[in-house]
């Protein structure tokens, strides 16, 4: 359903959410202003308990975004785990298949770099759209 994000640059996609984002939120506190302020105004310390909020807030949000880099630096290794022993052992299977004799030995090796094409020009584009291909 969301695919077509996958068609921009990343940058192009960050622009876009922080624009959106800072613009809901800029046009949220000029709406609710009005409302809320005389609202939260009639205490006096009503400055220190938006600051204890606020502050709380913000070493949530910071803790957060701090899990999320890992996780996505924790992804990021396994998948180029994975990958690395993909390579391997592909390269590993086309060295055993030099020990077959000529004919079979030829097309195992053709398959085999066919697949290995098939992957890289086929599944790897549609990995990074974000399908999964079958």
């Amino acid at each position: 359903m969301f695919y077509w994000i996958y068609d921009y640059a990343s940058w192009k996609i960050g622009v876009l959410f922080a624009l959106v984002f800072v613009g809901a939120t800029w046009a949220a506190t000029l709406v609710l202003r009005r409302f809320l302020h005389p609202w939260f105004h009639r205490d006096r310390r009503a400055n220190e308990m938006v600051g204890f909020v606020l502050s709380a807030y913000s070493v949530f949000y910071g803790i957060l975004v701090g899990l999320i880099a890992v996780a996505a630096y924790q992804n990021f290794g396994t998948v180029s785990d994975i990958v690395s022993k993909e390579a391997s052992s592909l390269g590993a299977l086309y060295r055993d298949l030099a020990g077959y004799p000529q004919p079979i030995r030829g097309r195992l090796q053709s398959d085999l770099r066919d697949y290995t094409r098939y992957e890289i020009e086929r599944d790897w584009p549609q990995q990074q759209r974000g399908v999964i291909p079958a």
